[in-house]
């Protein structure tokens, strides 16, 4: 499965990245919005996780949700952020499919993945 994962913290990027391993999943990572929105295309993952908040980038996660949708991307998306309820109410109204608080698992993101690998 590839999954495309949107996020501007090394370290996060290295647990997902592990997981991924454990999957046997090709990982795609972008460390901004702008080059992400430029980069994903339709067909081009099967799984897009975005933190939604992205630094000091001009877009948050939850506008570039907004915008791949607006782009026409179907793909399944999951919100990741350590906010708590901060944005709990918004991810859906944003296009996303799921939220996920961190910090997360291994164990509990691998069966979140598995839950959207393709039969």
């Amino acid at each position: 499965m590839r999954i495309v994962y949107v996020e501007d913290n090394v370290a996060n990027i290295a647990l997902l990245e592990r997981i991924c391993n454990m999957g046997k999943d090709e990982l795609v990572t972008y460390f901004d919005a702008d080059t992400a929105l430029s980069e994903i295309r339709e067909g081009s993952s099967d799984l897009i996780v975005i933190d939604l908040h992205l630094g000091n980038y001009s877009i948050t996660g939850l506008e570039l949700a907004r915008m791949l949708r607006g782009k026409g991307i179907t793909e399944p998306i999951i919100a990741i952020t350590s906010y708590d309820t901060l944005y709990a109410d918004q991810y859906e109204a944003a296009g996303c499919n799921e939220y996920v608080k961190k910090p997360v698992s291994v164990h509990s993101f691998l069966n979140l993945i598995n839950r959207y690998r393709p039969s």
